[in-house]
C-alpha cells in the first residue's frame, strides 16, 4: 500500500469494509486478514512482522482499522470475535481522504472525552509500533502473558516443543498422539487421529519447529512430502511465522492438506485451552467511591 498521509491503519479502512462486504457482511477476523491479504498487496515485512508480544503486525494494523470503524458506526461491536457490517457501514466505500477525515473525527472525539474524564487516549501503532488494537483483548494483561508466552515457547528444547504441540493437539480433540521425532524421519515429529464424527477420523502427521523468523514455501513442500500417502493431512507448529508463499503452498489445491499453526495461534490456542495459564480473579479499588467520605486534605489513591 503506498505512503499516503494519516497514520498507516487508515490505509485499511475500506478494504475491512470490502472484506466484510464480500463475506456476507460477518466474519471472524481471520476471515478478514486472509480476505484483506489475498485481494490487497501488503508488503512482505508487515504481512511476516510480529510485535513484541508476538502478534502479527498486520493483523495488528487491521484491528486498528476495525476499532475506528467500530467508533464511527460501520461496524457492530455487540459480539465479542465476530465483525459485523452495520447498515451504514454495508453502504459506506472510503477514499483515502474520506478515511483520513473519519480518523481525525475519531480521534478528534477521543481526545475530548478522554481530557474531559482525565484519561490518556489510545496509543496507536504509530505511536508506540507494538501497541495493540483496543477492545478485542479478552483480558487486561494479555498482551503481556502473550509477551512472555512467546519469551517460554522459544526457550523450549526441540523434544519440549515437540511434547508441548503434542499435548496442545489432545486437548483440541485428536487422539492416539504419538511424539515420534527422530533422526531420518524427514521432519516428521508425531502422528495422531482426528475424530470426524462417531464413526469416521482421520489419520494426521504433525512437524513443529522453533523458528524465530519465517517458514518458506520449501519446508511447507518437504513436509508434504514427507506425509504423502501416510496421512490424509498435515499440521505445521512454529514459533515463528509463515509467509505468503508458505501459505500458498499448504492450501495448494489437489495436495494432500496442511494447516499452518504460527506464533500468534499458538499464544491463542494456549490461551484458549488454558495450558500453562490460569485465569485469576482480582479486585480493584475504586478511588471515587470514597471522594465524598474523605476528609478534606486527603486524596483517595
Amino acid at each position: 500500500m503506498a505512503n499516503l498521509k494519516g497514520p498507516k491503519f487508515i490505509q485499511y479502512f475500506n478494504p475491512v469494509l470490502e472484506g466484510l462486504r464480500e463475506l456476507g457482511s460477518s466474519a471472524k477476523p481471520k476471515e478478514v486478514y486472509g480476505w484483506i491479504a489475498e485481494h490487497h498487496e501488503i508488503p512482505q515485512a508487515e504481512l511476516e512482522g510480529t510485535t513484541k508480544g508476538g502478534q502479527s503486525k498486520f493483523e495488528n494494523k487491521v484491528g486498528w482499522a476495525r476499532f475506528y470503524l467500530a467508533k464511527a458506526g460501520l461496524i457492530d461491536t455487540e459480539q465479542r470475535g465476530v465483525w459485523v457490517l452495520t447498515e451504514k457501514g454495508r453502504a459506506t466505500n472510503l477514499s483515502h481522504e474520506e478515511s483520513h477525515r473519519l480518523f481525525k473525527q475519531v480521534h478528534g472525539g477521543f481526545q475530548n472525552t478522554e481530557k474531559s474524564e482525565g484519561k490518556s487516549e489510545p496509543k496507536s501503532p504509530d505511536d508506540d509500533e507494538d501497541a495493540s488494537a483496543p477492545d478485542e483483548k479478552e483480558y487486561l494483561n494479555q498482551d503481556e502473558i502473550q509477551e512472555r508466552l512467546v519469551q517460554l515457547l522459544k526457550g523450549t528444547s526441540d523434544k519440549g516443543f515437540e511434547e508441548l504441540c503434542a499435548r496442545l493437539l489432545r486437548h483440541i480433540g485428536f487422539e492416539n498422539v504419538k511424539v515420534t521425532g527422530q533422526a531420518g524421519d524427514q521432519g516428521i515429529d508425531g502422528e495422531g487421529y482426528l475424530l470426524i464424527n462417531r464413526f469416521v477420523r482421520t489419520k494426521v502427521m504433525f512437524q513443529c519447529k522453533r523458528y524465530d523468523g519465517t517458514v518458506g514455501p520449501d519446508k511447507i513442500r518437504e513436509f508434504r512430502g514427507a506425509i504423502q500417502g501416510r496421512a490424509e493431512r498435515g499440521i505445521f507448529l512454529t514459533t515463528g511465522t509463515f509467509t505468503k508463499g508458505a501459505r500458498e503452498a499448504a492450501a495448494q489445491d489437489n495436495a494432500t492438506a496442511i494447516e499452518l499453526v504460527d506464533i500468534d495461534r499458538l499464544l491463542e490456542l494456549l490461551i484458549e485451552e488454558r495450558l500453562g495459564v490460569r485465569e485469576t480473579k482480582a479486585l480493584t479499588i475504586e478511588p471515587d467511591f470514597f471522594s465524598a467520605y474523605m476528609k478534606k486534605d486527603q486524596v483517595p489513591l
